[in-house]
């Protein structure tokens, strides 16, 4: 989730509620698809690993909301990659991450790395015409959880985020993934 440090989160819209409020409302809605999706998840029964798969597809919800896409190149290293809505237009991004066994567990690594996204120059700072794109980079932190003898994952990641075109800020990025390995 994008939560850029900036007054212009307060400003009001022409039916007197808050920017804010409709970002409390759409976390919300997030929420519930959340533990919807999750359940589901839970109840799936498969016949391979992630691992033995290289190419996941699924959904991203958070900042952006959307696809998601996850290609390991090796069992530690990975690119993942997204293209989804929100604040205000279709953002595209992509990570290389690198997985290691902090926990203790094979089917929940720990994952790091940078990355770099373009999207619309809409939140955290001045208003700039329909059309605007910014650029940024980001360095994202996550936890993934892969199903032992199911052909999917589950991952929490979250992250700074600094845009650096048109104009510079610093946010924050995040999101919950599900992905399938056909």
């Amino acid at each position: 989730m994008i939560l850029a440090v900036n007054t212009c989160l307060l400003n009001s819209d022409t039916s007197g509620n808050t920017r804010k409020e409709h970002l409390k409302e759409a976390l919300m809605r997030r929420t519930v698809l959340s533990i919807l999706l999750l359940t589901i998840a839970a109840s799936w029964q498969g016949i391979a690993q992630p691992q033995s798969k290289k190419f996941g597809i699924g959904l991203i919800i958070g900042a952006p909301t959307g696809l998601s896409i996850k290609y390991w190149s090796t069992h530690r290293e990975a690119i993942q990659a997204y293209v989804g809505g929100g604040f205000g237009g279709i953002a595209i991004g992509a990570d290389y991450v690198f997985h290691s066994n902090e926990f203790d567990n094979p089917s929940f690594p720990f994952y790091y790395g940078p990355g770099a996204f373009v999207g619309p120059a809409t939140y955290g700072g001045p208003r700039y015409p329909s059309g605007t794109l910014g650029f940024g980079v980001r360095f994202m932190f996550g936890v993934d959880y892969l199903f032992p003898n199911n052909p999917f994952d589950i991952a929490f990641e979250i992250g700074p985020a600094l845009v650096v075109s048109p104009n510079v800020g610093l946010g924050l990025e995040g999101g919950l993934a599900f992905r399938f390995y056909p």
